[in-house]
């Protein structure tokens, strides 16, 4: 009876081994059940080799057992190489989403926030629905894929009240993302928010993005076509604050501003603001500014400092692109970017609704100009749009490609050297500028169509100097879904469960008839 056991060994431990290491090599720890399966496998195989050893020599050292160990040299080899191609093909891997939306990856942004985390970061879904659970843990090994530091768990509710009330969570279907003490808690299970949920638990200092005001800006809580209400929220979800500051009133700089923006001024700037503001980029700071065409904000005196300059000119599209997405020739469509950070591997469309041209001249302070897009071959600036037919006149308008946005950048050393040579030399900062020829693209009107909100964010990212959120990110996917009339579903019907399955059949028949 014993012995008949022991026999069961070899089998017993072979199946160990291989689940243990099938359950290794699909991405999971080696933690104690991987542990269990493949020594407690390797140690039956071993009590069934020592308690049949005798047996095991016997048949080794006759015909069949030379020739059968050429077969097992051969197996063992064999099953070897499946072994190894098995582990590297699920330790190194790529996986391609050729979706057009890149539905089931996660975005440029998700990528470059968890590739850099530096801690383990805990994400519970408290979700109780089957079918709901199983949609959270597909896109969380989305975020484990690219990164080993997410962890994630599902939670039910029902069956552990003490995690509900610890994590203080209020309804089903919440999740927490966690980075030790620091947590934040989003309602609904999508890529976008648990990617901000995730840079807000993970950010030790908040940067502050101020918006002036008092020249006519955009109003940063107005939630109408015109106002940018949803720039101040995708802002505010990148773990920034966002606050409006009129410079004029104040007098000063604030201590905290990380960027200042001037979005859409209709009016010049105060003398006092603008030696604030210069002031402020001498110290390194950085500004943005979206000027449209077609009022009385010039300001190029100021801007000829930093190497910037508004050409004043509406920029017209003729090339037509601009009609596949229902736009005018005013509103020029591009695609055609600077080798820059803002705009690397940006392959994605923008346009922009009444904008100007922007242009490069020296600068009398030392920095250094970068067009940071343009325009196709078949635009130009427009002087004079008073004109009852618009048309590129030579000599008067700019033809293109036209740039529509510049970045001016300069190093700036310390404001005082070291008190002595052993003291630690202070970093060197670097001024910045990013200047647009149009704030409407930003707005509420138009920031959600096309990658218009992914290039100002990915501006306010730069010129705070978060690297990691400058990218693509997460767009919701579009309604697919087709809608069909009565008698279209009906014609669907009858043509392909019916009709095409008759005809199937009668031709099988008449092949069947003729042969015969």
């Amino acid at each position: 009876m014993a012995k008949k056991i022991i026999d069961n060994f070899i089998y017993i431990g072979l199946a160990a081994l291989v689940g243990g290491y099938i359950y290794y090599s699909s991405g999971s720890q080696w933690d104690w059940k991987a542990q269990a399966a493949i020594y407690g496998g390797a140690a039956l195989v071993l009590v069934y080799v020592v308690f049949n050893i005798r047996a095991i020599g016997t048949v080794m050292s006759g015909r069949t057992g030379r020739y059968g160990s050429v077969a097992l040299t051969v197996a063992v080899f064999t099953v070897g190489i499946l072994i190894l191609v098995n582990f590297l093909s699920f330790r190194y891997h790529k996986r391609v989403d050729l979706s057009s939306e890149q539905l089931f990856g996660l975005s440029d942004q998700s990528e470059k926030v968890v590739k850099n985390l530096k801690s383990d970061i805990q994400v519970i879904g408290f979700i109780q629905d089957d079918r709901a659970a199983e949609t959270f843990r597909s896109l969380m090994r989305e975020y484990q894929y690219a990164s080993s530091r997410v962890k994630s768990e599902v939670v039910d509710p029902q069956k552990d009240p003490g995690r509900v009330a610890q994590y203080k969570v209020e309804r089903l279907g919440q999740v927490v993302v966690a980075n030790g003490p620091k947590r934040e808690t989003i309602d609904e299970v999508r890529e976008e928010k648990i990617t901000n949920a995730i840079i807000k638990v993970t950010r030790d200092t908040q940067k502050t993005v101020y918006f002036l005001k008092g020249h006519g800006e955009k109003d940063i809580n107005d939630t109408g076509p015109k106002g940018y209400s949803q720039a101040k929220e995708a802002i505010t979800s990148q773990n920034y604050q966002v606050k409006d500051y009129n410079l004029a009133q104040e007098n000063k700089i604030p201590e905290d501003a990380t960027v200042i923006v001037s979005a859409g001024p209709t009016a010049d700037f105060f003398p006092n603001e603008v030696e604030l503001l210069k002031q402020f980029l001498e110290r390194g700071g950085k500004l943005l500014i979206m000027a449209d065409p077609q009022n009385e904000f010039k300001m190029n005196e100021f801007l000829s400092t930093y190497g910037l300059s508004l050409g004043g000119k509406v920029v017209i599209d003729a090339s037509g692109i601009g009609q596949l997405m229902g736009l005018g020739p005013s509103a020029p469509l591009v695609g055609q970017y600077a080798d820059h950070p803002i705009t690397r591997d940006f392959n994605v469309m923008t346009f922009y609704p009444l904008a100007q041209n922007v242009k490069s001249v020296a600068s009398s302070a030392g920095f250094q100009v970068i067009g940071l897009m343009s325009t196709s071959r078949d635009s130009w600036a427009e002087s004079n749009l008073t004109e009852q037919e618009v048309r590129m006149d030579e000599g008067v308008d700019e033809r293109g490609p036209v740039d529509l946005a510049a970045v001016s950048t300069k190093s700036v050393g310390p404001q005082q050297p070291p008190a002595s040579p052993d003291q630690e030399k202070p970093p060197t900062k670097e001024a910045r500028i990013v200047l647009f020829g149009d704030s409407d693209f930003a707005s509420n009107s138009f920031s959600r169509r096309r990658s218009n909100l992914d290039l100002f964010l990915n501006s306010v990212s730069w010129l705070a100097e978060d690297a990691d959120l400058i990218a693509i990110r997460p767009k919701d996917p579009e309604n697919r879904s087709v809608n069909l009339t009565y008698q279209q579903s009906s014609l669907l019907f009858w043509g392909t469960v019916v009709l095409l399955p008759l005809a199937t059949l009668i031709s099988g028949i008449g092949v069947w008839y003729r042969r015969r």
